[in-house]
């Protein structure tokens, strides 16, 4: 069997029902429902929590730079190792969030075109929202605009004395 993970691997249509009755009607409706919420609540809730990290992890290379960089010798490369760390981990944790925030969208726009294809579906999905409609009368969680790695860091600190305001 194909490995799926491989470069330049492609589904191929075999035209049995071995993945059995993905749904129509009623049924259909119900799983697009819950796509829908996971894309635009759940998933993005996770993607505002790696931006928070994100943001987090930013706002504390003043504060390293500071304690670090020794007057006239520079940084020992112990320290330039931790900096680089750092600078890892903050773009693990901005690509994670920004590709969470694609995978969210992606499942709210699956949802919508396949709920498109049937009466029923769309019907069922239409009445799983009205029913939960408490779930939806927010906006989606928001994502600010990600700093990268080596945008400006925050110089001040915020009323409660954290940097970045953060």
């Amino acid at each position: 069997m194909p490995d799926p993970t491989e470069p330049g691997w492609r589904p191929s249509y075999t035209g049995d029902d071995s993945l059995g009755d993905v749904g129509a009607g009623r049924r259909l409706g119900a799983h697009l429902y819950y796509l829908y919420r996971a894309g635009r609540n759940e998933i993005p809730e996770i993607a505002s929590v790696y931006a928070m990290l994100t943001r987090r992890m930013h706002g504390i290379v003043d504060a390293l730079e500071t304690q670090f960089d020794r007057p006239g010798l520079g940084m020992d490369p112990a320290h330039l190792r931790l900096m680089e760390l750092r600078d890892e981990t903050h773009d693990v944790f901005r690509q994670t969030c920004l590709r969470m925030q694609m995978v969210g969208s992606a499942l709210v726009d699956i949802a919508d075109s396949y709920a498109a294809t049937d009466g029923l579906a769309a019907d069922e999905f239409s009445r799983l929202l009205d029913e939960n409609a408490e779930d939806y009368r927010a906006s989606p969680p928001h994502v600010p605009e990600l700093p990268g790695v080596h945008d400006p860091p925050p110089s001040r600190q915020s009323h409660d004395g954290r940097l970045g305001g953060i």
